[in-house]
């Protein structure tokens, strides 16, 4: 097919469109570019999300693929750092953990900004709550916390 032989098909179908728009009432005309809008607006609108949907998708099978990558990476580095520390007889250091146990130095009421005496703290120690000896507020110690001392 010939481009000078597409363009005039073109040309005659659009001839042919106009001819017969001209012959419509002005109700329906304005219906038919009504018509002809709303199609662009979705047309676009289909267009964006059908683009922005791929550009997502490999936007997350690249985003995997690194992911896999490193992790496989990750998992050789470690397998050789075993392997090293098998054949040079060193022992890798294991972390020292932790308690949770918080030393506070001093602790007030929240209420009247007293601080808390001896027997309070052994109060809280021993059955999870006490209460402010000044105000009579009541204080509970949170089950995260095993104890509760004063340094």
């Amino acid at each position: 097919m010939d481009m000078i032989n597409f363009f005039d098909i073109i040309k005659m179908w659009y001839n042919e469109f106009i001819e017969w728009y001209l012959l419509q009432p002005i109700f329906a005309q304005l219906f038919i570019i009504i018509g002809i809008i709303t199609l662009l607006a979705l047309t676009v609108t289909l267009v964006y999300y059908i683009v922005k949907g791929i550009v997502y998708l490999g936007y997350y099978i690249i985003k995997g693929v690194y992911y896999l990558l490193k992790g496989i990476g990750f998992a050789f580095y470690k397998l050789f750092e075993g392997f090293y520390n098998l054949v040079s007889g060193q022992v890798k250091n294991i972390e020292q953990t932790f308690s949770d146990e918080k030393i506070y130095e001093t602790i007030f009421c929240s209420e009247c900004g007293r601080k808390f005496t001896e027997k309070m703290v052994q109060q809280i120690n021993n059955s999870k709550k006490t209460f402010c000896v000044n105000c009579g507020k009541e204080y509970r110690l949170i089950d995260a916390f095993e104890s509760f001392t004063i340094a």
